[in-house]
């Protein structure tokens, strides 16, 4: 027992060394931040997702069901207008109702052309006379005309000079025959009545309603619809 007890007391004395030892580093550890702190590290910024071009399901499906209720719905192709002003004033009306209308294939601008002619005789003597002192002016002249003579309807003895597409072209073929000793005169052709056509659209629902096309035809019998599915006939853009 006597032998041992020296080799406990060092034992305790080199455990005693060792605790001092890590107190004095965390002591010199602890003044070493404190007078030369450790720079903050930089803070790291959150990156934007990229966009894949990945569409999530509920999006897809949100799409497709609005794209088939689009496809669904129905326009009517309205026929029947006696003229032009006819066609703007039913315009009118279904804009008051909340309908969308167009002119079908643009017709607002299209099926409009200008008559050159001159104007009936009183016989058909006199007219061919008028025609074939005409025919020789123009030549002299140097000026190409379509010369027709009208031999039936309204304009019986009339001699036309030309059907143009633009005002232009009508009022210059009449300043080029003025010269010669006739006054021809210029009239615009009116688009026929079958080509007078209107879609007509209801943008609350799958249809325009049967109430709401009785009134607007309670006081147009004339005029007439054929529905068709809007997919089939015009983009939403050409409605305005």
């Amino acid at each position: 027992m006597v032998s041992l007890m020296p080799a406990k007391i060092g034992e305790i004395a080199c455990m005693r060394y060792v605790l001092i030892s890590l107190l004095l580093l965390n002591l010199i550890y602890l003044c070493w931040n404190l007078r030369w702190p450790l720079p903050d590290p930089a803070a790291t910024q959150s990156q934007p997702l990229l966009n894949s071009g990945l569409t999530l399901t509920s999006e897809f499906e949100a799409r497709t069901l609005e794209a088939t209720a689009q496809a669904e719905k129905s326009c009517s192709l309205v026929t029947g207008f006696q003229n032009e002003p006819e066609a703007a004033d039913f315009m009118a009306a279904a804009i008051g109702l909340g309908l969308e209308v167009a002119y079908a294939e643009g017709q607002s601008s299209q099926g409009r052309r200008y008559q050159v002619y001159l104007p009936s005789t009183p016989s058909a003597e006199i007219a061919n006379l008028t025609l074939q002192d005409l025919v020789a002016r123009l030549e002299e002249a140097d000026v190409a005309a379509e010369i027709a003579l009208v031999s039936r309807g309204d304009g019986k003895n009339a001699i036309t000079l030309g059907i143009f597409e633009s005002a232009t072209a009508a009022v210059s073929l009449r300043d080029r025959i003025s010269p010669l000793g006739y006054s021809p005169q210029i009239e615009r052709i009116q688009p026929q009545q079958e080509r007078l056509k209107l879609w007509l659209k209801a943008p609350q629902s799958e249809r325009v309603e049967e109430l709401e096309w009785l009134d607007l035809t309670r006081e147009r019998p004339n005029l007439s619809r054929v529905e068709n599915l809007c997919q089939t006939i015009a983009q939403a853009t050409q409605f305005q």
